[in-house]
């Protein structure tokens, strides 16, 4: 492989997805490959059995490895859950008059000593680190500005938003990739960077709440002006949907298949025609009425709006924010899922989206899904922020006839 790689690891809780991509000199991302792989031992992100995931991650590691023909060694890692969290925190420093004039003019030393000010911040629990912070916004004596450096004034005010993480949970998902001589370059809140690749840039200025619907998580991303303001992991994702669909007795091989092809996030956009297929024991047929299906599903997906809706809030961008809702993930798939969501939020626009922004044009039919959002935003987070270490195995020549 030619190129800049990246690698990405993301540990979910149904599959493990490891994606190596080679950085453009425009800077898109050309995807070499991806592997994935089902997981035990992960609940709502939360790694809990490092045993089965590591056995995870070495089976999709080493079919990548033997297909690309490369050492995967360093990793982009994303994490999920609700041990990553971000809070919005508001300090001001007083501006400086060095001539004496009374015209005190902010200048770049007043940003970095509001930024020092950020760096004391004291956190409530000493399990929690700050992996990441951002300024969000700029008053200069109570006026919002955009850009402060030359604006004149008294006092400067700046908001930011901190991401914090437990430092127990990433240190779990960082034992088990190290037995697996993986070094992890960095840790990556997936939430926090779930726009990339499936927003646009109108998306991101106007406003914009991105919904990625995992098995066990649902991650809300809610972005304005151009930035993330508010993220968090929901703990509750669509397998609770294939487990309300087992419970009417469905066997379980059919249940994904049942949902995706069959199911509807609107009861009343559904038929009231039988779907039949065949049971596990001999010369029996098991049926389900697509408007009970359509039932099930919509009842738990508006219990998830209904937390979006509260994330939105606690967002605190306005009571005039508007945002159009992008879904995303592999519970995006859902037929009239578009509609559930634009209804249970008042929004004026919901599409369901896949990531196809920052990527060359042969990236490959694979990504093209809804499900592999998660991976496809981690490889064009590392394209932004530095290569990865691999390996290069040799070719062994082949025996001549």
């Amino acid at each position: 492989m030619k190129g800049k790689q990246i690698v990405a690891i993301d540990v979910g809780s149904a599959n493990v997805v490891i994606a190596v991509g080679a950085v453009e000199d425009d800077g898109r991302v050309e995807i070499k490959g991806i592997a994935t792989e089902p997981v035990e031992g992960v609940t709502a992100g939360r790694v809990g059995n490092s045993e089965t995931v590591g056995r995870a991650v070495r089976t999709a590691k080493e079919r990548l490895e033997q297909s690309l023909g490369v050492k995967i060694t360093e990793a982009y890692v994303g994490i999920s859950g609700d041990y990553v969290r971000c809070e919005q925190v508001t300090d001001h420093v007083y501006v400086r008059d060095d001539n004496g004039s009374g015209c005190s003019q902010i200048s770049e030393r007043d940003i970095d000593e509001l930024d020092r000010r950020m760096q004391s911040v004291n956190l409530p629990d000493d399990r929690e680190e700050i992996i990441a912070k951002e300024p969000l916004s700029y008053k200069v004596d109570e006026k919002i500005v955009k850009e402060p450096i030359g604006e004149y004034g008294y006092v400067l005010s700046a908001t930011y938003n901190f991401v914090l993480s437990d430092r127990n949970m990433r240190e779990r998902l960082r034992i088990c990739l190290n037995k697996l001589d993986i070094t992890i370059k960095d840790f990556v809140p997936n939430a926090l960077i779930s726009p990339l690749g499936v927003a646009t840039e109108d998306d991101m200025e106007d406003g914009a709440v991105i919904i990625n619907l995992g098995a066990g998580l649902t991650d809300v991303t809610v972005v304005q002006n151009g930035k993330v303001c508010h993220f968090a992991s929901i703990p509750i994702g669509v397998g609770v949907i294939n487990n309300d669909i087992r419970a009417y007795g469905i066997p379980n091989s059919y249940v994904e298949a049942l949902k995706v092809n069959y199911g509807s996030a609107v009861q009343e956009l559904a038929t009231d025609d039988k779907i039949n297929f065949p049971h596990a024991r001999k010369g029996t047929v098991k049926s389900i009425r697509r408007k009970n299906l359509a039932k099930i599903i919509e009842e738990r997906l508006i219990e998830i709006a209904e937390w979006v809706r509260k994330e939105i809030k606690e967002a605190g961008c306005g009571t005039r924010f508007a945002p159009i809702v992008l879904l995303t993930g592999g519970g995006a798939e859902m037929q009239n899922i578009e509609q559930l969501f634009a209804r249970e939020l008042k929004a004026e626009e919901a599409r369901s989206v896949y990531p196809e922004y920052g990527f060359t044009d042969s990236m490959g039919e694979h990504i093209t899904t809804r499900a592999y959002a998660t991976i496809a935003s981690l490889l064009l987070y590392g394209a932004k922020r530095g290569t990865c270490v691999i390996s290069y195995i040799p070719q062994q020549p082949q025996p001549q006839p």
